[in-house]
């Protein structure tokens, strides 16, 4: 009897499961191919998770040493937080898992989309098709926060139909994640009540989404004044509010004056011509499909929005710099998902009449070259290993000459081996974000006094952040920092212990 309970369920989820392990076979091939997480960002979100969790949330906030801790999504931070307690870790390991589990039940939600708007047929050769989309492979298995996101993304476009409020708090729960779906999901909100008008379901809808925005936002307007800071940093730093001579001129001004600019330069080329044709499409399709109330009005909303808030995103990199486009061709990653089910049931549609020869002929050429692509993606991101390869070493070099006390770093890919590989305790790393310069002070006294109170034995240059710093110490006490390493990744400098006491003493007396 159990085993007849068994085969008829799995008979009735026999798509689900061969499409998921399809998926988490991929996943965890191509993790063998490329076995160190090679992004950057994945060992800042860490930092983030790790320090909140051992310092943060004591104060009833996150924690960064570089002051990131708040323009990024906060939710996939609490989930890493809350592997890294459960199994009692300082790896990123967890999350890597977490995400590769993760990006294979989105493969499973793209069955279910294509299922659930069009059909069986439709549903099976999108989910297998995503589950051997190579980028959305490669960036499943690194501890970022894109793939969460779309879990949260694609379950929100499944549940829309029958459950608008879990949808809601789902679309929410994905702008949460990741800073660009909170701008998608705004204008999703506003396209979906364009559709359902004052209706049960769009209040049901906008109910789910505002208890999550509201939770969110309380908590980050405590912090940081501003209950969208996230989408409204993302946005001042694309308008080049962070650009000096940008300081101090107003938020609406740097937004004119960057559309003013992009709209005479998009024309000109054809990446600009396609990201204004999705813009436009968006701005006119949109409130079409709303007056004549499209039965598949959702999933079209759904990705031509992701498609015209992402796209530029990664296409402004085309043709220029390879390995940015290469790192934020992960912003591809939802749009794709949301595509599949949509150009194969237009595909088809136009085919009705066709032998089913040839429709067969479509998928498996479609196939042959996602699986062909891993040739050419897997080495170019191989190659990005040796960065964290140079950190790791920097790590290993920085304990040989560490004893005691604090070491300042500014390079989470350094702090993570650190901490993970040789158990310093995460209030002995310090970042440079947070010195003196920090609080506009230029007294050079005053970063001795810095050093000294934090007990720093260890300062690491890395990069710009660490220059208000050094100009300051090189410059007034050029012998207070002992070059002890010259690395690829970082250079290794002591603190000399005696010139800091003769510093601090001479300025006593």
């Amino acid at each position: 009897m159990q085993s007849k309970k068994l085969l008829g369920k799995f008979t009735r989820y026999r798509n689900e499961l061969i499409i998921f392990t399809i998926a988490v076979s991929v996943r965890l091939i191509t993790w063998i191919l490329i076995p160190i997480d090679w992004n950057w960002d994945s060992y800042h979100h860490w930092q983030i998770s790790y320090l909140s969790l051992h310092i943060g949330f004591r104060h009833g906030r996150l924690w960064d040493l570089n002051g990131c801790e708040y323009i990024w999504g906060i939710f996939p931070h609490l989930i890493q937080s809350i592997l890294l307690f459960v199994f009692d870790t300082s790896t990123i390991l967890p999350y890597r898992l977490f995400n590769l589990l993760s990006g294979s039940v989105n493969t499973v939600l793209v069955y279910k989309i294509g299922n659930h708007f069009y059909n069986t047929k439709i549903g099976i050769q999108s989910g297998l098709l995503f589950a051997i989309f190579p980028i959305a492979a490669i960036f499943d298995i690194i501890a970022m926060q894109d793939t969460i996101a779309i879990t949260f993304l694609l379950s929100s476009l499944y549940l829309i139909k029958d459950y608008p409020f879990w949808s809601g708090i789902l679309l929410a729960f994905s702008g949460q994640s990741r800073v660009e779906l909170f701008l998608v999901g705004i204008i999703i909100l506003l396209g979906y009540i364009l559709r359902e008008r004052v209706s049960t379901n769009s209040q049901t809808f906008i109910i789910g989404y505002s208890v999550i925005l509201f939770i969110f936002g309380i908590h980050l307007y405590n912090q940081t004044g501003n209950p969208i800071y996230p989408l409204s940093y993302s946005l001042y730093n694309i308008f080049g509010g962070f650009i000096p001579e940008n300081k101090d001129i107003h938020f609406t001004v740097l937004m004119l004056r960057w559309l003013y600019w992009k709209l005479s330069v998009w024309p000109k080329k054809f990446t600009g011509i396609m990201i204004l044709s999705a813009a436009i499409g968006m701005t006119f399709i949109v409130p079409y499909m709303a007056w004549k109330k499209w039965s598949k009005y959702q999933p079209i909303l759904y990705t031509i929005t992701t498609l015209s808030v992402l796209s530029p995103i990664f296409l402004t990199y085309v043709g220029s710099d390879f390995e940015n486009l290469l790192i934020m061709l992960r912003m591809i990653n939802p749009i794709i998902a949301l595509f599949i089910p949509l150009i194969l049931n237009i595909i088809y549609s136009r085919l009705d009449n066709s032998p089913i020869v040839i429709k067969n002929y479509i998928l498996y050429l479609l196939i042959i070259i996602l699986i062909g692509s891993f040739c050419f993606f897997i080495p170019h991101y191989s190659s990005f290993q040796q960065k964290a390869a140079e950190a790791y070493s920097v790590a290993d070099k920085i304990h040989e000459h560490y004893a005691e006390g604090t070491i300042v770093s500014d390079y989470p890919t350094i702090n993570y081996k650190l901490i993970q590989k040789y158990n310093i305790y995460p209030r002995n790393i310090i970042g440079n974000h947070y010195s003196p310069d920090y609080y506009g002070i230029n007294d050079p006294f005053e970063y001795a006094l810095w050093l000294d109170i934090n007990e720093v034995t260890l300062w690491i240059y890395w990069d710009e952040r660490a220059k208000p710093v050094w100009d300051v110490i090189s410059k007034y006490y050029p012998e207070l920092f002992v070059l002890k390493e010259r690395l690829p990744a970082a250079d290794i400098y002591t603190v000399d212990q005696t010139i800091l006491t003769e510093i601090l003493e001479n300025s006593n007396n």
